[in-house]
């Protein structure tokens, strides 16, 4: 919850970014995320995690291979 917490504003840039199909800010916000931030925020929901399937999956897709 701390890291929910401290690091909302990723979460809902994250969020905001999916919704609105923005893959290159995507793109940006998780390459400025240290790992660390990421593997801990990286839950699945069943478990307490913020993001569901899809948003867990467009941060680890390649923006390039949407476009293909």
């Amino acid at each position: 919850m701390k890291v929910i917490r401290e690091e909302f504003d990723f979460i809902y840039q994250v969020k905001s970014a999916v919704a609105n199909e923005e893959w290159e800010t995507l793109r940006c916000i998780v390459e400025e995320t240290p790992n660390e931030i990421k593997e801990a925020l990286n839950l699945a929901q069943s478990k307490g995690g913020v993001f569901t399937t899809r948003e867990n999956q467009a941060m680890k897709i390649n923006p390039l291979r949407r476009t293909q």
